[in-house]
């Protein structure tokens, strides 16, 4: 005779289990039920069964970051946005902020690195110039000078185009604002990484100006900030 809740070896005639304490459950012809399956405390699923039950709670929130963390890199809205300044997957840094002095028929450059893995970089920004007296000393053609001056003009070329460029040639920009008094910049730039120069032109006129300009660069690292710094780290501690 077995028990059938606990599996101890009975004597033939007992009532109860002498292990457990579970009535002895006869069947019609005086046989012992087979005994029950353990259960865990508690709940109602044998021992040993395959929790498929938790299974596809863990899936679904598998899933579920999978899909936040999806939106969140690609996402343009407000919520977005948001998500990515808080773990550091977008990221802004300073080109310039400050008042430029740029000589006659001459130019001012700030050079800015993107750097490698960065997805939907852009710079923007805006500027404004102010002119100053001609070289020339002619007072009387002040005014006349004035009206003739272009402006100054906002340019955003590779360190190879700035290169030539700066030598008098012309060269492909990834910016171009024309001559303007004042003016804003909203230019994308290619994903990865690359060397830039922003460049305030002033090649056109014989005043000097005085530019006062506020430019950002803005891009989205491909991993969030903290799993960048901690891969560092790792290279670091491999001497890679």
């Amino acid at each position: 005779m077995l028990c059938n809740r606990c599996a101890t070896n009975l004597p033939r005639g007992s009532q109860f289990c002498l292990k457990c304490g579970q009535p002895v459950i006869f069947a019609a012809k005086g046989d012992i039920l087979p005994p029950l399956p353990a259960v865990e405390p508690g709940g109602t699923q044998p021992l040993g069964a395959p929790r498929r039950g938790r299974i596809i709670p863990l899936s679904l929130l598998f899933l579920l970051l999978l899909g936040a963390g999806v939106w969140a890199g690609t996402s343009d809205s407000a919520e977005a946005q948001r998500v990515q300044d808080l773990v550091h997957w977008s990221q802004t840094q300073t080109i310039v902020d400050a008042a430029l002095s740029v000589n006659p028929h001459s130019f001012s450059a700030r050079e800015f690195t993107v750097p490698p893995g960065a997805l939907k970089v852009s710079i923007t920004g805006e500027f404004s110039a102010t002119a100053g007296s001609p070289r020339s000393g002619n007072v009387n053609g002040t005014e006349k000078d004035k009206d003739r001056d272009p402006g100054i003009e906002a340019y955003v070329l590779t360190d190879t185009a700035f290169t030539v460029w700066s030598t008098g040639y012309s060269a492909p920009t990834q910016y171009e604002s024309g001559p303007l008094a004042a003016g804003a910049i909203d230019a994308p730039l290619p994903a990865g990484a690359g060397v830039y120069h922003l460049v305030f032109s002033n090649r056109g006129s014989p005043r000097a100006k005085t530019v006062h300009a506020t430019v950002l660069l803005r891009y989205r690292s491909w991993l969030p900030y903290a799993l960048l710094s901690l891969k560092e780290r790792l290279w670091n501690w491999l001497g890679l």
